[in-house]
């Protein structure tokens, strides 16, 4: 078998090989990494036959010596021969099976384990422990113990049961696909992917949008400040799988976050507060503020990588392993890294390992396509676990990171939000930070990894093909591990003198009291080094105290031409007082070219929501950007993206 040539005629594996190579990965690491993919029991297995040091080297070399053009498919055919070596081994002194044992078997895919007086079907959702393999009809089976109760995709069923799943289900193809297509015609294919929708359990947060305030009865408008990305990171997968898109899933502060301003991070000084205004009408206008961080990378780093490894996961496997090999590329040597997954239960299997040169790396990706993906998901053990390795590895001075990779799926042991809350409020005392790299489709739990990686302190961002993990892994990757301020709120503070409404766009599931700015008991969310927030507001200019209405007061205005006060607090990554910065906003309208990207943002945002929101003018704004082309040429190089969201939107 010839690996780089069957790198070099796959699209899909050549583009994975560039991608692994440019990680820094060498030429044999990265076309293993590209044709095979963690998450199987075979692959599992071959590895311990030939050894589980040098992995990388080990297989490419095996797989030199197979024949055909599939790699997974020699892995599987190994296994399988193996087996049948096995079972011959066994069947010389093994007499006849009684009518009481149990026997394994399998019709269409469907495994059925039959005892004396009843039947049990495995199906999808089932976690189990092999016993032994018995041979029926030619074909070798596992005998299994079967646990209920834990959801797993159709297309991981075959990763549950091994090699002779695969076979079963590919003998029973023909007969299925005829059944299948006398049964439901040639809107088949579209029909499943009706009720794989239908039958989604994502979870969202519920999103209810507000209307504009007065500065004269709401003075302030205060919230927590965000460079999460995640929403868009949903967004665009649900566009990519032709899904619906709900006004649950559009967080518009994330996909203003998402994009990439015209913007220098600040030298000195943590933060710094950019503002621009924009007159989008005769009395209207907009708003724009960008919250950035100084870049700041600390010398040593303690990252805890904790994978979800549950049933559920299986069809994310090649995002993930993309994900995993871009966070192992960052080391550096002296650093420590662990990796702990969680299914059933939990599995260290690196604790505290140190970086001592780049064939180091090579070697922890080597051990992870030893990793096989199977059962429920224990998610709050596997957290426990990572804490506590945390902890043992602790880095003074350094960046204590756990990042959790998963689709939220939580289902057994502490899966309730509340719950989750209190769990992470707990672990956090120890001072390490908890990141979430949210992935997949269907049973995707968005709620439960907002609560995880709002009160862990850290960020949020989800993955569901490459391009993603090169712009939200690769690309932010310090701003994703290196917590450089905690606990970030934001206060802008009108002049009902020269403003008669205001309306935040975004951040309604951010929104706090005007107590709460000042309130350092009161948690936000965390900053990453070189982060970016950016709010948009919609205004009317004019004298509020004009068009109110008050029987028994009149207000008394300052007589100030400012328009509104910008500020932030913040705390340190590992303090407990807040600081404070603000900037004054004047009246005259000084905006640019990121004030003009925002805006195309927040029409797409509300386009999204189908809300009825979205003003006059703003509508106008979009369409002529959209029909002249111009929106490719806003800041930032993000004019493939905004073409997709343009298309869906049509």
């Amino acid at each position: 078998m010839n690996i780089s040539e069957i790198v070099k005629n796959n699209p899909e594996y050549s583009k994975r090989f560039e991608y692994y190579h440019g990680l820094g990965y060498g030429e044999k690491a990265s076309e293993i990494l590209s044709v095979l993919t963690y998450g199987n029991r075979e692959l599992r297995e071959l590895i311990r036959d030939l050894g589980e040091d040098r992995i990388i080297e080990r297989l490419y070399g095996w797989l030199t010596e197979q024949n055909g053009e599939n790699p997974e498919e020699a892995v599987r055919h190994y296994m399988m021969q193996k087996r049948r070596q096995e079972w011959e081994e066994k069947q010389k002194n093994r007499p006849k099976p009684g009518l009481g044992e149990t026997i394994a078997s399998a019709i269409g895919g469907v495994f059925a384990q039959k005892t004396a007086g009843k039947a049990k079907h495995l199906s999808r959702g089932l976690s189990r422990s092999v016993k032994n393999e018995v041979m029926d009809d030619g074909v070798l089976y596992e005998d299994v113990d079967v646990e209920e109760g834990c959801a797993a995709p159709e297309e991981d069923f075959n990763n549950l049961f091994g090699a002779p799943a695969m076979m079963a289900s590919a003998m029973a193809a023909p007969m299925a696909g005829a059944a299948a297509g006398s049964m439901m015609g040639a809107g088949a294919m579209p029909a499943m992917k009706e009720l794989q929708e239908a039958t989604a359990t994502d979870s969202y947060e519920k999103i209810e949008e507000k209307d504009a305030k007065s500065p004269l009865t709401a003075p302030t408008s205060t919230f927590r400040m965000t460079t999460n990305t995640a929403s868009m990171g949903v967004v665009l997968n649900q566009i990519r799988e032709g899904r619906h898109v709900d006004i649950s899933q559009v967080r518009i502060e994330e996909l203003l976050n998402f994009f990439t301003y015209d913007y220098k991070a600040p030298k000195e000084e943590t933060f710094r507060i950019d503002t621009e205004l924009v007159k989008s009408a005769d009395d209207k206008g907009l708003l724009y503020i960008h919250v950035g961080a100084k870049e700041e990378q600390k010398e040593k780093q303690n990252i805890i990588l904790l994978l979800d490894v549950s049933g559920s996961m299986g069809s994310q496997r090649v995002v993930t392993q993309e994900t995993i090999a871009t966070v192992v590329s960052k080391l550096k040597k002296g650093d420590t890294f662990s990796l702990v997954t969680y299914s059933d239960r939990d599995e260290t299997v690196y604790s505290g390992f140190e970086i001592k040169g780049e064939g180091d790396k090579e070697d922890l990706m080597g051990r992870l396509l030893a990793i096989v993906i199977d059962g429920c998901t224990y998610g709050s053990a596997g957290i426990e676990t990572a804490y506590k390795i945390g902890a043992e590895n602790y880095k003074e001075d350094g960046n204590n990171q756990v990042i959790l990779i998963t689709d939220g799926d939580l289902n057994f042991g502490i899966t309730q939000n509340d719950g989750l809350e209190k769990l992470i409020e707990e672990k956090k005392k120890s001072n390490l930070f908890l990141s979430v790299i949210g992935t997949g489709l269907y049973n995707y739990k968005d709620d439960k990894l907002e609560v995880l990686s709002k009160h862990g302190n850290g960020t949020y961002c989800v993955v569901n093909q490459l391009s993603d993990v090169e712009e939200s892994v690769n690309r932010r990757y310090i701003s994703l591990t290196n917590i450089i301020a905690k606990d970030v709120k934001a206060q802008v503070e009108f002049n009902p003198a020269h403003v008669k409404s205001y309306r935040l766009l975004g951040y309604e599931n951010r929104a706090l009291s005007h107590e709460d700015f000042k309130n350092d008991k009161v948690i936000s969310e965390p900053y990453g080094s070189g982060g970016q927030g950016v709010a948009l507001y919609e205004i009317v200019r004019g004298n509020a105290a004009e068009v109110e209405e008050l029987k028994y007061q009149k207000p008394q205005l300052t007589g100030s031409e400012e328009l509104c006060t910008v500020k932030v607090r913040y705390k340190e990554p590992l303090g407990e007082k807040s600081i404070e910065i603000s900037k004054v906003v004047g009246q005259e309208c000084n905006g640019g070219e990121n004030a003009k990207l925002a805006r195309f943002l927040y029409c797409i945002g509300e386009k999204l929501r189908k809300s009825d929101k979205l003003s006059a003018e703003d509508d106008a704004f979009y369409n002529e950007l959209k029909q002249s082309g111009k929106y490719k040429e806003l800041p930032g190089n993000n004019g493939d993206v905004l073409k997709l969201l343009v298309d869906y939107i049509g």
